[in-house]
């Protein structure tokens, strides 16, 4: 794979560009590299989206949310991305920000994989929405439980009383279902994980199913209004009983890998304990 055009993006709330992902623009420029941003001081400038259509592949420097909504888009388009650890945890990136000027010779070079990772899609209705971490159906008040029919391939799974109900990726194992005492899962396994969060029982434990079964949600009336949260960015407001629908997305997030294959327990262990 040949890098003719990157998109170089940076978190969204940082008002001034980093000296580093400056110097890896000028880099990159000099390279022959045609570089797109939202932000002209370090490229061709663009509207965010049509940055990253017209990469070959995209950089993405911030925190983890940063490159979770950047992976997200990027992956309606086909294009990978390389993430940059700007913020505190970094799980979804694939170098820190000192080790930017060492990632940028090595996409110079070609110096790198590209790994594919499982999506997730949730239908309401006429409305969709995709993520890559997890999608959640809950009550609009976070103080109320919401109380659920969960079906898979139209037959019953179990009826929940939760704070809500988490489907995950791999990808997101480690994020919000790891806090709502789902299970660890390695990234190589293509699998669906359903938690409930927080439940009012004493028998409701995380189910993992195979990616191309169908999650249908039913929202009982007295729980409603509910919504439905994409990587706790986007959301939907459900009005009616209707099903939600949760299934795997028509296309993957596509990951820029720079090193040989990573001991995954090692870096939950850094990542999420030794922090």
């Amino acid at each position: 794979m040949q890098i003719e055009n990157v998109g170089l993006l940076q978190g969204p709330h940082r008002t001034a560009v980093d000296p580093g992902v400056l110097s890896a623009s000028r880099r990159l420029r000099r390279a022959g590299v045609a570089v797109y941003s939202d932000r002209p001081e370090l490229g061709t400038a663009l509207r965010r989206e049509e940055a990253i259509a017209r990469s070959d592949a995209l950089i993405v420097c911030g925190g983890d949310g940063t490159i979770l909504s950047a992976a997200r888009r990027a992956a309606t388009f086909g294009v990978p991305v390389l993430g940059v650890n700007f913020g505190q945890l970094g799980f979804l990136s694939e170098v820190e920000a000192s080790d930017l000027p060492a990632a940028v010779e090595r996409l110079l070079s070609g110096a790198f994989t590209v790994e594919k990772r499982l999506m997730l899609r949730a239908v309401w209705r006429d409305q969709q929405v995709d993520a890559l971490n997890d999608i959640v159906v809950r009550r609009e008040s976070s103080l109320a439980v919401v109380r659920v029919h969960v079906a898979v391939d139209g037959l019953p799974l179990d009826h929940y009383v939760a704070d809500g109900i988490l489907v995950s990726t791999p990808t997101g194992a480690s994020a919000y279902a790891l806090s709502c005492g789902g299970a660890i899962v390695h990234p190589r396994l293509s699998c669906l994980s359903l938690t409930a969060i927080c439940p009012h029982s004493l028998r409701a434990r995380p189910v993992l199913l195979a990616p191309d079964q169908e999650i249908s949600v039913t929202v009982e009336d007295r729980s409603l209004p509910a919504m439905i949260c994409a990587d706790g960015q986007d959301l939907i407001s459900m009005a009616s009983g209707e099903p939600v629908r949760i299934c795997r997305a028509p296309f993957d997030a596509l990951f820029l890998r720079l090193r040989p294959e990573e001991d995954f327990f090692a870096r939950v262990h850094a990542k999420l304990v030794e922090r």
